[in-house]
Order: structure tokens, then sequence, then C-alpha cells
């Protein structure tokens, strides 16, 4: 049964001369015409309202005993803590991380190394602050070259790259040769002044005495400084790294032009370092640049956890590889070839030059 339009408007009326929300005043309307036609139907249809949206909001307003602070929409969220809700805490170490560059999956490993095990949706829930979740389009299929594979043993291929450092580094363009496992994802890397073949013998030799295993393979772009296969005045000419990996009994393989997709693993580690590295790295002198960067492949070898790898550190997966290897029934002499002595004299080694550069 519907209230008089008279009562009602006699009730309303004053609170309309203050009332400035839109939203309100256009229900009012509805109510009050609805009430002066006698039909609510006809008042719904003038206002391209529903039979079903009028009832709702003057059931609200007589409930409300026609004041039009009733007709506000209000949020629907609990006033009480939801039970499965995670504690403070817990949320600011998911930010801190978060601050530090890591992403949800980095985050859950890194909290479930200190006891605490939070599902990855949480953590999205914390770092979105519980907005709505975006559809977002669907990728294209990944080409046959551009998929994910795994090397089984430590140095079967090495993938070897240069990355111009961001900033000038003693006034000049700096140039950082890298170099990672493609089965560990250990990396090497030192910094340089001038791209040359001289300087790529020099990182080779350190990329040899560096690695705790044997190299079978190192992989690279067609750059000059790598090789002469895109030199026409060179065409005939052995090339310094072919003919030290020739020496040292390694195969140089050359990616086909134009596909970086195959040195993918280098390239996310240049990432890496420009989130995580180069912004805060000196860059007065050399020197001292190299042994920050010696620092950094400590943190990036030993301690920080990789997603490819399941969310474990290169040495972590090392040790993982050696013990399978030790414990089959076909192990491969080149991983177990005096290991534990090499490791050894590779970490002394790492963090001494950290410290003198």
């Amino acid at each position: 049964m519907l209230a008089s339009y008279q009562k009602v408007f006699k009730e309303v009326k004053p609170q309309l001369k203050s009332l400035r929300d839109r939203d309100v005043r256009i229900k009012v309307s509805l109510i009050l015409l609805a009430l002066k036609l006698g039909c609510v139907t006809e008042a719904c249809q003038r206002r391209g309202f529903s039979r079903k949206f009028f009832y709702k909001w003057y059931g609200r307003l007589r409930r409300g005993k026609w004041n039009l602070l009733a007709l506000r929409e209000e949020s629907r969220r609990p006033r009480k803590k939801h039970p499965l809700k995670i504690c403070q805490a817990y949320e600011d170490r998911i930010h801190y991380q978060a601050r530090l560059g890591f992403g949800s999956p980095s985050i859950q490993a890194i909290l479930a190394r200190q006891g605490i095990k939070i599902s990855r949706s949480t953590i999205n829930h914390v770092l979105r602050k519980r907005r709505r979740r975006v559809e977002r389009t669907r990728r294209e299929k990944l080409k046959s070259h551009r998929r994910r594979y795994e090397l089984p043993i430590p140095g079967m291929r090495v993938q070897m790259d240069v990355k111009y450092v961001p900033e000038p580094v003693e006034g000049f363009r700096a140039y950082n040769y890298v170099a990672i496992d493609e089965c560990t994802r250990m990396r090497f890397a030192y910094a340089y002044l001038d791209l040359t073949a001289a300087n790529t013998l020099d990182f080779l030799s350190r990329m040899k005495a560096f690695f705790p295993f044997d190299i079978a393979v190192i992989q690279t772009d067609n750059g000059f400084e790598f090789t002469n296969r895109l030199i026409p005045s060179h065409a005939g000419h052995e090339h310094p790294m072919d003919e030290w990996c020739r020496l040292n009994g390694i195969r140089h393989r050359c990616i086909p032009p134009g596909e970086k997709e195959l040195n993918g693993k280098i390239e996310r580690s240049h990432r890496i370092d420009e989130q995580f590295f180069y912004w805060k790295a000196p860059t007065d002198n050399l020197e001292r640049f190299n042994a920050a960067l010696a620092s950094w492949l400590i943190i990036y070898n030993h301690d920080r956890l990789h997603g490819g790898l399941g969310f474990i550190t290169p040495v972590e997966k090392l040790w993982q590889t050696y013990e399978a290897n030790r414990k089959s029934a076909v192990p491969d002499l080149n991983i177990l070839k005096d290991l534990p002595k090499r490791f050894a004299a590779y970490k002394k080694a790492a963090r001494l030059f950290a410290k003198t550069g």
C-alpha cells in the first residue's frame, strides 16, 4: 500500500532545499511522480526505470521514516575483518618485497623460506589493493624457438653477450661482457671500456677460471667482437675467439641473425641488472664498477631466487644437479670432476675479487 502524495511531499520538501546528491534527487522525483499519478508502472515508464527499482528505494525511504539519507548508496563491504584475511604484518612484508622489485611468484617463494605460506592469489590481492581484476587479452601462441627449455648438465652450453652500461663509466661508454650457464643460471660478468676482440679473449679466460665446471659450448650473437661471419672483408680469416675456443676444446656456436630469443636467458638477465644493479653502481672508476659488479654476482648466484629454476638459487641448482648425477646409475663425469674442490676455489676467488676489484 502506497502512502499519499501529500504526506510524502510534506516530509521530503524541507530536505530537498539542501539536497545536492543527483542520484537521490532522481529517486525522489520517481517516487513523488508515482504517488502523484497513483500508478507505479506509468511513472517507471516515464522515467525509464523498472518497477523493481521503484519498490526497492520506496521501501528504503519508508523504513527510513522519509529521511532522504536512506536513498544513498551504501557500501556492502563488511564492517568486521574477514576471518581469512592475513594480518597487517604479512601485508607489510609483501609490500616491502614488491618495492624491491619482486613479483608475486618471487614474493611467495621468499615468504615460504621464512616459514610464511601465502597463496599467490592472496599476494596479488594485496598488491592490487583488492581491486577487481581486469580481463587481459589472450596472448598469441609462442613460436617454436621461443619456447622454454632446460639443459640437464652444467656447462653444456653457456650464453654470452655484451650489454652497454646505461651510464658512462669514467666519462666513457662501458661494455659489460656477460656469460650465463643455461643449466644452473650461474653468471659471470666483467666490464671494459672498449669493445674489441682482445677484451673478448680476456673475458673468456676470466670466465673459464670463474665457473667451477667445464664448458662444452659457448653461444653468442654475430657481433664483430665474437665472429667474422658477417664481415665480408674478413671472410676466410679465423676470429680470435674461434681460435681460443678451438685451442680450449670448446665449440663456438652463433645464433641466426635477428633471433635474440635463442639467447633469451642472458637477455632476461640483462633486465635484472637494469632493475637491481646499474642504477646504483659506481661509475666514477672502472675498477670500483667491476668490484660492485662482482658483489652483485655473489648475490645473483648465491642469494637471489630464480623463477626459471623453481625459486632456488643458481648455486643450489648446481648442487642439486651434482647430487642427482652422483647418485645416478650412469653418472656424467663432466659434472663429477672435482666439483667440490673447484667450487671451494671459485667461492674464495669470487669473494676476494668483490673486495679488491
